[in-house]
C-alpha cells in the first residue's frame, strides 16, 4: 500500500510570467458591479416612492418583485466561477425585472471575460515556472500523455501512474506521481513528487503572451 503522501521541497523558482491581479482588482469589473448596485439602488427607491419598475412578461407587486435579484446575484456568482451556461440561463431569467436583469447581464459578461483572462495569464504563468524550474534544478518538462484509472477521484495521498512525454527529446516513459494529473499537464517532478505544473493548455497561452509582449515591444519602433 502506499505511504502518506510527501510534501514537496519548498521552490522558489518562478518565470517571467507575472502572477495575474485578483479578480476584485479589476477595473472593468468593479465599474460594473457599482453600475449594478446603482441600478439595485434605483429600483428600491421607485418602489418607496410607489412607482412600478419595468417588469417583463408578468408585473409583481412589492415585495415579491424583489424575488428577481435571487437569480440576478446567483448569475453573477457563478460568472465570478467561470460558469458560462448556469450564469447566462440565470441572467436570462432576472430580465424578469428588466433595469436590474440588464445590469446583471452585464456584470456577467464582464466577470466571465475578466475570468477567462485570470485563467489565462495563470496558465502562462504556471507554464514559465515550470520551465524556469526544470532549467534551475536539470530536470527535463515532462507531459502527460496517458493516466490510469480514473485520476479524477484520486485525493492528494494517492498515487498515479501515468505516462509521460520528455518535451525535449519526446521519449515516452511511465511514472508514478501523488495525486490527481490530468492529460496534457506540463509537470516538473522529483521522484514521486510534483514541485511544477502548468494546466493542459498552457503551452499555448504561453506563445500567445509572449507574441503579445513582442507586440507591445515592437509598438514604439513602430
Amino acid at each position: 500500500m502506499p505511504g502518506r503522501a510527501k510534501s514537496a521541497p519548498p521552490v522558489a523558482v518562478e518565470g517571467s510570467v507575472p502572477a495575474p491581479r485578483p479578480i476584485y482588482r479589476s477595473v472593468p469589473l468593479l465599474t460594473a458591479l457599482a453600475v449594478y448596485l446603482g441600478v439595485v439602488a434605483w429600483v428600491c427607491l421607485m418602489v418607496l416612492l410607489g412607482h412600478e419598475p419595468w417588469m417583463f412578461p408578468v408585473s409583481a407587486p412589492a415585495p415579491w418583485l424583489f424575488l428577481a435579484l435571487v437569480p440576478s446575484v446567483a448569475a453573477i456568482l457563478l460568472a465570478f466561477r467561470g460558469n458560462l451556461l448556469w450564469s447566462a440561463l440565470l441572467a436570462l431569467v432576472s430580465l424578469w425585472l428588466v433595469p436590474t436583469g440588464l445590469a446583471t447581464i452585464v456584470v456577467v459578461i464582464v466577470a466571465l471575460v475578466t475570468v477567462r483572462g485570470i485563467r489565462r495569464q495563470w496558465a502562462a504563468h504556471d507554464l514559465d515556472t515550470v520551465l524556469a524550474t526544470a532549467s534551475a534544478h536539470g530536470l527535463p518538462v515532462l507531459v502527460v500523455q496517458h493516466v490510469a484509472g480514473k485520476a479524477r477521484r484520486r485525493s492528494a495521498s494517492d498515487t498515479t501512474q501515468i505516462q509521460v512525454r520528455d518535451v525535449d527529446t519526446g521519449a515516452l516513459s511511465t511514472a508514478r506521481v501523488w495525486g490527481p494529473v490530468r492529460v496534457g499537464t506540463h509537470l516538473v517532478r522529483q521522484g514521486m513528487n510534483v514541485i511544477a505544473q502548468a494546466p493542459p493548455g498552457a503551452d499555448a497561452e504561453l506563445r500567445r503572451w509572449v507574441e503579445r509582449q513582442n507586440r507591445r515591444a515592437d509598438a514604439p519602433a513602430a
